[in-house]
């Protein structure tokens, strides 16, 4: 039920004294919502389902918001569209992956959450369910008339490898083209079934649920995540990590009710969606339309996303990354709306809820493509070094020491001479103490002493990567 350690990724975190204020962040007291808080902004059915997930199974929460909403998704993005940014119509469907410890609840969290959905596609003529699939497989699939399909797994390893079982999840430019519901041209040159080429669908659902261990989802990042990035598919896919295990939920001891009508809106969802997709394409669906007034609470959000994003992105690609979570918001707002039965447009409240939840996922996202980077021996003893003066200044007058008394001390800390005076110049570089020269009984002394107004003196510089690193 935590929020990640470092709210926006990147850079190390020491004490606060030492390190100054990075520019582009939001308001000192911002902090963004926890899983939890998510949770709680959820609409009232979404809100029981969840909770009672929690109480009976167990599962970190993390695991609950990214297999919920993608099983809604799914059932959602079969019956509705919505109206995006610039009046087109978008699907509801989302891209998801959670990282988990194991026993932090995957499984479980899928396999309930999937239970409703295989009932209600009992009888549907096409392949709609895929685990660790290949690209080309996918695709052969989808153009032979899948155009309601899930990639689903609770363990999702093998997608996430570099073999040629892993294809799909650096295949950037075919899930771009999926999450806007397009189906990607032929491309190869034995894509000569010409009775396959005249039938091929131009539109069609296609929703992700990828669960995954950390270490997986690490090594995945580390490798690819540059590639994902310049492509554009990482800004559009939602991610949570996690690294809590479940804890023992109730289990038989408590009886399922929430999760009984969660079975009961998937079935009739899916009822509804097969019918809409044998008499019209994915891109013909009904859209919900979005009022002024609630687009002006989507605006609002997109700023918010943009400062979030800025420590670490260039301003363009933060720009982007807001773009495509706005995107994401809209779509989280749509599945709620088509869940709950609402009538009409968008509201304010669901979409108020929506913009939370978003912004939990962009604190997940942030924190997991620009990990927290520890801090260096030299900026641990200069923020040592710091610590040690200011607590020998509380009983001075006025605090300043020789600095040649101050190198003498290195033993006493565990350094080096020349590490101690690289920690003094450090922490003057920082601006938070300076050196200069003193005349004592006729001769030139060299002294350090502490700023009285440090802010002053620390320097604003650029904060986000050129590159991942």
């Amino acid at each position: 039920m935590n929020a990640p350690a470092h709210p926006y990724g990147g850079g190390f975190m020491p004490s606060q004294n030492f390190v100054p204020q990075q520019p582009g962040y939001p308001q000192a007291g911002y902090c963004p919502p926890s899983t939890q808080q998510a949770i709680d902004a959820l609409t009232p059915s979404l809100f029981r389902i969840a909770n009672e997930q929690r109480a009976i199974y167990g599962s970190v929460p993390e695991a609950i918001m990214v297999n919920l909403f993608a099983h809604v998704s799914f059932a959602a993005s079969g019956n509705f569209r919505i109206r995006g940014h610039n009046g087109t119509p978008m699907p509801l469907t989302l891209h998801l992956r959670f990282a988990g410890r194991t026993l932090s609840g995957k499984s479980a969290t899928h396999d309930r959450f999937s239970a409703s959905l295989i009932e209600a596609m009992t009888g549907w003529k096409k392949r709609w369910r895929f685990n660790n699939v290949t690209s080309p497989a996918l695709l052969r699939k989808i153009r032979g008339g899948s155009v309601l399909s899930l990639l689903s797994m609770a363990e999702g390893r093998g997608h996430l490898n570099d073999q040629v079982s892993g294809q799909l999840s650096r295949a950037f430019q075919e899930l771009n083209d999926l999450y806007d519901s397009n189906v990607p041209a032929f491309d190869r040159a034995d894509d000569d079934d010409d009775e396959m080429v005249a039938k091929a669908p131009d539109s069609a659902i296609f929703v992700t649920c990828v669960n995954v261990q950390n270490d997986k989802h690490r090594a995945w990042l580390d490798k690819h995540a540059q590639d994902a990035i310049g492509s554009g598919y990482l800004y559009r896919l939602l991610m949570m990590e996690a690294n809590e295990v479940a804890v023992e939920g109730a289990g038989s001891q408590q009886p399922e009710m929430a999760l009984l009508d969660y079975d009961q809106r998937i079935v009739e969802l899916i009822a509804s969606a097969r019918l809409k997709l044998e008499s019209t394409s994915a891109n013909r669906l009904p859209v919900i339309d979005i009022p002024p007034d609630v687009e002006r609470i989507l605006r609002s959000a997109q700023e918010r996303f943009i400062l979030m994003a800025s420590s670490v992105l260039p301003p363009d690609d933060a720009h982007v990354f807001a773009i495509r979570l706005a995107a994401n918001t809209r779509r989280i707002a749509g599945c709620m709306h088509v869940f709950e039965r609402f009538e009409g447009s968008i509201s304010v409240d669901t979409m108020t809820r929506a913009t939370t939840v978003a912004e939990c996922f962009a604190a997940h996202w942030l924190a997991t493509v620009f990990p927290p980077k520890p801090m260096s021996d030299a900026v641990q003893r200069g923020q040592c070094l710091l610590d040690a003066l200011h607590n020998w200044a509380r009983h001075m007058w006025f605090p300043c020491w020789r600095e040649s008394d101050l190198v003498v001390r290195a033993p006493n800390f565990g350094w080096s001479k020349p590490e101690m005076r690289a920690a003094i110049t450090l922490i003057c570089g920082q601006g938070f103490a300076r050196v200069v020269t003193r005349i004592e009984n006729g001769r030139r002394v060299i002294m350090l002493e502490l700023n009285q107004n440090p802010v002053a003196f620390q320097p604003v510089n650029s904060t986000y990567p050129q590159k991942l690193v």
